[in-house]
């Protein structure tokens, strides 16, 4: 039997489930929090990226927009008190559907990739994402290595999708 769950219904379930552990603690001086979103958005900037804060419109909890390797993603912050004390950060795409997005694509990604995870949902969306966990914060030297890694992994799901022609 396969059990499908949705990435949203996912993330929900995580939210209500009692996993959050909120950061609340003061982000200490240098170092990357999701429990403040601007040291998130500076330490981007300052690694030569464009960073858009705005707001989910699903949760309400901050999001930033951002780009690399010709992709357009999106920074979501999870484990929040009140949209706030954020713990953690998803870096994310989705992909529009298709009917080349397939559990079996996903699964090929997923054997070779370690941190990169691919999901399909059952309207065939192509999630592509990547969790860290900042409680405690990041400094700057690993917060840039988080980002450079997501920029070469979206470099390597380039190639990926090019040995696949029915998504490029």
């Amino acid at each position: 039997m396969k059990l499908r769950v949705p990435l949203a219904m996912l993330s929900a379930a995580m939210l209500a489930s009692g996993v959050q552990a909120a950061d609340t603690e003061p982000c200490a001086k240098d170092m990357v929090c999701a429990s403040a979103p601007e040291t998130v958005v500076k330490a981007l900037q300052d690694a030569g990226y464009k960073a858009l804060l705005s707001k989910s419109e699903t949760t309400g909890n901050p999001m930033i927009e951002s780009s690399a390797n010709g992709y357009n993603y999106n920074i979501f912050f999870y484990e929040c008190e009140e949209r706030k004390s954020c713990a953690s950060l998803l870096f994310g795409i989705s992909f529009t559907a298709e009917d080349s997005n397939t559990p079996q694509l996903a699964n090929e990604w997923n054997k070779k990739m370690r941190f990169m995870q691919m999901a399909v949902d059952d309207d065939k969306v192509l999630h592509v994402n990547y969790d860290i966990t900042t409680k405690g914060g990041l400094n700057q030297k690993n917060f840039a290595d988080v980002v450079d890694w997501w920029s070469s992994m979206l470099a390597e799901l380039r190639k990926f999708f090019d040995a696949h022609p029915s998504k490029k």
